[in-house]
């Protein structure tokens, strides 16, 4: 049997829109019920955002408090959260010397400013000493640095090992407890006094 060539085409174009639509319906069909599928109470938290090489700098009363550097920074809105990768932390203390904090993970709290340093922590403190720990908690409204984990300190003169520690920002005073062992370095003292 020979259609005419109008009826034909006619018959093609109506299946063409056919199928078009039945895809379109699926689609549409499929699309919503991917945003109606709500994660169970153990799926993973997704970030709501990813940044890669961030800034930030806290600025209190006028003048700036800290200076947050990190390679990477993954934002979890509901746990109010910023996960960091290879932070670079500066206080600025009040005479214009500066506390350096760098670790290799660490995660900003939004709401407190409060962060969590983890992975090779090294702080650099004035007067030359360098403070080596595997995690340090900063705490915003408290302005203290502090520590459960063993901590070893590095100076001109002296060395320490403790198994925690603080550091009060403020005040520029390190706390070291915790079996603490202390090696003098007299010559070392000497020389550097005589610089």
């Amino acid at each position: 049997m020979k259609f005419p060539r109008n009826v034909a085409k006619g018959m093609l174009l109506a299946g063409t829109i056919l199928l078009g639509s039945v895809l379109v319906f699926g689609i549409w069909k499929g699309s919503r019920q991917s945003r109606e599928v709500e994660p169970g109470p153990d799926a993973p938290s997704e970030s709501q955002m990813t940044l890669a090489g961030i800034e930030f700098t806290e600025i209190e009363q006028g003048r700036k408090s800290w200076t947050l550097k990190a390679s990477e920074a993954r934002y979890f809105q509901e746990e109010q959260k910023t996960e960091l990768k290879e932070v670079h932390l500066v206080f600025y203390l009040n005479d214009g010397e500066e506390l350096l904090l760098t670790s290799a993970q660490g995660i900003l709290y939004a709401g407190t400013k409060d962060m969590e340093l983890r992975g090779g922590v090294e702080a650099t403190v004035p007067r030359g000493y360098q403070l080596f720990s595997e995690t340090a908690f900063y705490r915003h409204q408290q302005q203290s640095i502090h520590s459960d984990a063993a901590i070893q300190v590095k100076g001109p003169a002296l060395e320490l090992e403790g198994t925690r520690w603080e550091y009060l920002i403020a005040d520029r005073r390190a706390v070291i407890q915790g079996g603490v062992k202390a090696t003098l370095s007299p010559n070392r003292l000497a020389a550097s006094t005589a610089k």
